[in-house]
């Protein structure tokens, strides 16, 4: 992490969950960190927990942007630019999870977990390839994908998120054709993780318990935000000549793919047979 030492980052969805357990790392190995997320108090609170606590450790800058919104992001890079000199590292971690069924969903949903899994992360890429190009840095670009990225979601009204993290995964492998192509060495790392414990998960868990609810999972063994952290720790840390092009972290004792559940009859039959 020593070639990232006193450059700067520019993290989405930074105020809570995975978004601040990254920019609480990245601080730490004395990365200067732009934090963008919607809600202004909470990243006053985050810059406010962080800054002016050690010599070696990174600052924190607030924007409050709503990365669905073209303009707004274009001016968070604008400043970055004047201001900070470019970014050098972008975590595309905004995301969201929506329950709603293929059959009788409604569009504004849809839309929303497309503007922002898709559209929204690939325009801050855009962005963040452009300013880097301008001041000349050797960057790398992290999205925060999912292993719904990589296989069909088991569960019920879940297939238009499953749908916008396979994208991701696409847009990783484009991006990184389109920067070979245009001869850059900017790296693009795509990190899946499986469940994580945010509240994000915890309240699509909930509702998935309520009574009659179609949508029905069963406890879940779920990674904590800085397991993923470290991932993007790891993955900036390889030197100039490695890539970490797809990382896929699951917590232990659970799988990457889902699997039907026999009985514990069965399950102890088959073990003792």
């Amino acid at each position: 992490m020593e070639q990232w030492k006193g450059k700067v980052a520019i993290v989405t969805g930074a105020s809570a969950g995975i978004g601040e357990a990254i920019v609480v790392k990245l601080v730490e190995y004395g990365v200067h960190v732009v934090a963008l997320a919607r809600g202004e108090e909470k990243l006053k609170k985050l810059a406010e927990s962080l800054n002016g606590k050690g010599n070696n450790q990174g600052t924190v800058h607030t924007k409050v942007c709503d990365v669905t919104n073209e303009q707004a992001v274009k001016n968070v890079f604008s400043w970055v630019d004047s201001t900070l000199g470019g970014v050098s590292i972008l975590i595309n971690n905004a995301g969201t999870a929506i329950i709603s069924s293929l059959l009788n969903g409604k569009l504004e949903d849809w839309q929303e977990i497309m503007n922002l899994n898709v559209l929204a992360l690939n325009v801050c890429s855009r962005e963040a390839y452009q300013s880097m190009t301008k001041n000349k840095i050797d960057g790398h670009i992290i999205q925060v994908n999912s292993i719904a990225g990589h296989n069909i979601t088991a569960y019920f009204a879940m297939k238009m998120y499953n749908a916008s993290k396979v994208a991701v995964s696409v847009l990783c492998e484009g991006l990184r054709h389109e920067l070979q192509l245009a001869g850059s060495k900017i790296k693009v790392s795509s990190i899946s993780p499986g469940g994580v414990e945010t509240d994000l998960l915890l309240r699509l868990l909930e509702r998935s318990r309520e009574p009659g609810s179609a949508y029905q999972v069963k406890d879940l063994n779920i990674l904590k935000t800085d397991d993923v952290a470290n991932a993007v720790i790891t993955t900036l840390a390889t030197p100039p000549t490695v890539l970490i092009a797809e990382l896929t972290i699951i917590a232990n004792g659970s799988t990457i793919q889902s699997h039907f559940q026999p009985s514990p009859a069965i399950v102890e039959n088959i073990l003792n047979s």
